[in-house]
Order: C-alpha cells, then structure tokens, then sequence
C-alpha cells in the first residue's frame, strides 16, 4: 500500500455562523495556577478562538489544559496551557460552548475530505473483539517509514512486558538502532529489567525463565551498579553492558524518560521522583510527537495520551499525530478513550507479539 498523509483543511470561515461569531471572552487570572471561573477546557482537536476578528487555530491541543490568549492587536495568537502553569495577568478564554457561539469553535472535519459524511478522522475507526488488525499493522508499518523517511519523531511508551521476552526485546533494540524512534517513555522497572538482562541475562532472577524460584537480587544488584556509576550511560560506557533497549538509547543519543511512581523502592539516578517535573519532560516530547506507540503501560498510556494532540503542526503544515494503543486487555485500551483521547487506534493483543511484527515488517 501507497502512504499519504491526510491533507488538512481549515474551516471555511465565510459561513455565516462563522463569519458572524463574537470574539471570544477573555478574563485576566489573578493569581498563579488558578484559572478565572468558566474557564474553556480544551479536548484533543483542533479548536479555534476568534480574537480581533480573526479565526486562530490552537496549536497542540490537549486534554485538561486552557486557552491563553493574546489580543494585542496585529499580534493575534493562542497558547496552550496546564492549569497549574498559569501565570497572573494571563488572559484566559471564556466559554463552555464549541459552536462558535461564544468565539470557540471546534472542527473535527480537518482530515475529512470535502464531500465525506463522517464526523471523525478519516484515519480513525472504531474497534470491537471481531475486528481484524491486519489493516491497521498494514498501516502502521507505512507510517513508520514515512516518518524516518521524512523525519518524523516516533515516541514509544515501553511496558515491563515488552522486555520480559528476550526477542521482543531484541525487536525493540533493533528498531531504537535503526533509527525508528526518537523517545522513550517508561518506568524504573523497566528500564532496569532490561539493564539487569544486559548484564546477568536474567530478568527477576531468571534465566530463560526457568521454572525457579523468582528473586529480586540481580534487579537490585543491576540498580546498585548504575547508581554507584552515577549514571546509566557511565555504566553502559564500562561494557558491562551487552544489549537492551536502553543501551541502544545511549548508542543512538534516543532520550528516554523514566518517571517515578509511589511503588518505586530503588530509584535509578534518572529516574524523575517529582511527578510535576516528569509531566513537563514527558509533554516536551510530547509536543514534537508526530506518532506514538503505547504498548501495555496502562497508566502512562493514558497520562501521554491525554497531554498528546491528535493534530500538530510541523513547519507550518498540519497534520495528524498517529497514535497507537496496545494490550492484551480490552480494558487497557479502551481506558484511554474513557479518559477523552478518542482519537488513538486500539488493538488488543500481546504486546510481545506486536513488536517482533512491527521488527520484522521493517527490519526483515
């Protein structure tokens, strides 16, 4: 199959309804991190605000943030903005309608063509237990080539399962080495499974996983090596490192964050402890995030699905941010669309499996 990018387009701002819309309601917030009352909460489409009398288009749009807006005239712009990050004197956008009434538009048609009668993305589809995947693989596989092919940023949310197995692993470290990803999201664990597996060939103890006892000494042994190097790529820098995922993060200068939680025992030295702070480094590539892959990490499926826009705009084109949910539960992927982003592709299957495919497509 040929991969084209869908083509956006803007609303067609000589409609009446459009054309004769009030500028939107700004209020000044009066103190850090509080928000005026009635404050619009944005979703992940695209969205409009009229300032000046001119229609402007949100970059990045997201769950749970607001619009800051800037009327100066001549200067006309939005900006995209957590709540906890607003700033006093900022002039927040009004209004809980989306239809243009109160200046707020929202537009789910942008990569729809003309003449089609669909109301989402034309690159989005719903799923159901008898829905085959073989076409959404199909797809994925070719926009995964057009984005290394044209300089994409793939960002991949990595669960512990994925390293559990020895050749989903070695799938994942093939992809980092052959330049289809550009970040890494995961938690300690994770990362320091597939660092123990580096250095001792086991994972919780296990080699091969043999029917044996399960042991956490070699997990900790791993962690306390990397603290006492100061650093997972001055140990990696040692060799006592053999392969893995983080290792081919290192070697391909790929960054990967690694973000606490209240369940880590043994932190490694980049692990980010301060939630606020993990946020902001995990939405800075979020940001640049043209497609994005989330294989069986349930809770940071849905924190990066939510802080992701199902559009951006990258060197002034828009265009749609593809994303991917994967997991064995329906629950798991179905989670993320409760929370809002309704925008991401879902496919219910082992995670393991997944990624050998996705290997094996485009690495042979």
């Amino acid at each position: 199959m040929k991969f084209e990018m869908p083509k956006y387009h803007h609303p067609d701002f000589n409609q009446d309804f459009l054309k004769n819309a009030p500028n939107a309601t700004l209020e000044e917030v009066t103190e850090d991190g509080i928000s005026p009352r009635n404050y619009h909460a944005l979703s992940v489409y695209p969205e409009y605000f009229k300032i000046n009398g001119k229609w402007v288009l949100a970059e990045q749009s997201r769950m749970d943030t607001v619009c800051v807006a800037n009327d100066t005239p001549g200067e006309e712009s939005v900006d995209i903005v957590e709540f906890r990050n607003l700033k006093r004197g900022n002039k927040v956008v009004i209004g809980r309608t989306e239809d243009a009434s109160e200046g707020i538009y929202v537009w789910t048609r942008g990569f729809l063509q003309e003449d089609e009668v669909r109301d989402t993305f034309a690159f989005r589809s719903g799923r159901s237990r008898e829905t085959a995947f073989s076409i959404d693989y199909d797809t994925l596989y070719e926009v995964l080539k057009y984005e290394k092919e044209n300089h994409g940023y793939v960002t991949l949310i990595v669960g512990a399962a994925v390293v559990l197995d020895g050749q989903s692993r070695k799938a994942l470290e093939r992809l980092i080495l052959n330049g289809y990803v550009q970040a890494i999201f995961c938690g300690t664990t994770t990362a320091a499974f597939d660092l123990e597996r580096g250095m001792f060939n086991t994972t919780w103890g296990q080699e091969h996983f043999k029917r044996e006892q399960n042991t956490n000494r070699n997990l900790y042994e791993t962690i306390n090596m990397v603290r006492k190097h100061g650093s997972i790529k001055s140990l990696i820098e040692t060799g006592l490192v053999k392969d893995g995922f983080i290792k081919a993060c290192v070697e391909k200068d790929v960054p990967f964050v690694i973000a606490g939680t209240i369940r880590d025992r043994f932190a490694l030295p980049e692990t980010i402890n301060n939630v606020y702070q993990a946020q902001n480094e995990m939405r800075s590539h979020a940001r640049k995030t043209s497609t994005i892959i989330m294989m069986s990490a349930i809770l940071f499926t849905i924190a990066t699905g939510n802080m992701t826009p199902s559009y951006n705009v990258f060197d002034g084109e828009v265009r749609p941010v593809y994303m991917y949910t994967i997991d064995i539960q329906e629950f798991a992927v179905n989670k993320l669309s409760d929370r809002g982003t309704v925008t991401a592709v879902s496919m219910v299957t082992n995670v393991q499996d997944f990624i050998r495919n996705v290997d094996r497509a485009l690495n042979g």
